[in-house]
């Protein structure tokens, strides 16, 4: 019994550990990392304004009249955990920019606590947070309009190698860079795949090459039945007897 209690508490720790959950909390904020010189652009119009690049993504969110914003992410099941945060800064109504510490930052199991101020204010909270891959995802911490500029050569034009939710944007392209722009998001989060350009032509190369390859099997399928449909005819199997059908007259021979 001892040892089943055991081993049970091993196996609950173990899930714990592996849904992204610490038995001592979710500790301290990275100093160092809140403190990284990150360059915002503050001049969008934008509720959120987002900015993808191979190695990370930058947000700068406008806040009315707030003391406190929650950041987070879901994984793959959907549990909330605190966003890794770096270059931290906030800037008030009047342009005065202040880069918020380990101080400003709370975390809990799920969230990251950020004070913005000791009382209510309207401003923009900017932070960066690291990415990889050919895809996006985020909460939509704020509602309004978003935008999102994906990374150079990155495209969603063809649905089949791209998605975009919400579905209800529009594109346009600046220096070569696509921007995604939503009018009005009210959805819990939002998320692109896109795809390169270089990838629509290899995936255009390789389309071509299965339709070539399956036309020449087609036609070689056909030239296979054409001939066996000759063989048939030279050894005599292809007899049309449908003439012969009620037919009620003496065999053939006594006629």
């Amino acid at each position: 019994m001892k040892r089943r209690r055991a081993l049970g508490l091993v196996a609950l720790v173990a899930l714990v550990a592996l849904s992204g959950c610490s038995v001592l909390g979710p500790g301290e904020p990275d100093a160092e990392s809140l403190g990284k010189n990150v360059t915002y652009d503050w001049s969008s119009d934008a509720n959120a304004s987002i900015d993808v690049n191979d190695t990370r993504y930058t947000v700068v969110l406008r806040v009315e009249d707030r003391q406190h914003v929650e950041l987070y992410q879901r994984d793959a099941l959907g549990t909330e955990h605190p966003l890794e945060i770096e270059g931290l800064k906030f800037r008030y109504a009047n342009g005065t920019v202040r880069n918020l510490t380990a101080e400003d930052v709370e975390l809990t199991r799920r969230r990251a606590n950020v004070t913005v101020a000791e009382e209510n204010v309207t401003g923009q909270i900017a932070f960066a947070s690291p990415h990889n891959g050919k895809s996006f995802a985020m909460p939509t911490f704020v509602k309004g309009t978003y935008e999102m500029t994906l990374p150079d050569r990155a495209r969603v034009d063809v649905p089949i190698l791209a998605q975009v939710s919400p579905g209800d944007y529009e594109t346009r392209m600046t220096d070569g860079r696509v921007t995604i722009a939503w009018d009005d998001v009210e959805t819990r989060s939002l998320s692109v795949r896109w795809y390169l350009d270089r990838d629509l032509w290899l995936f255009g190369g390789l389309l071509a090459i299965a339709l070539l390859l399956g036309g020449g099997g087609a036609i070689y399928y056909l030239r296979q039945i054409r001939a066996l449909e000759d063989r048939r005819e030279e050894v005599g199997l292809d007899v049309d007897t449908g003439d012969d059908v009620g037919d009620d007259g003496p065999p053939p021979g006594m006629r």
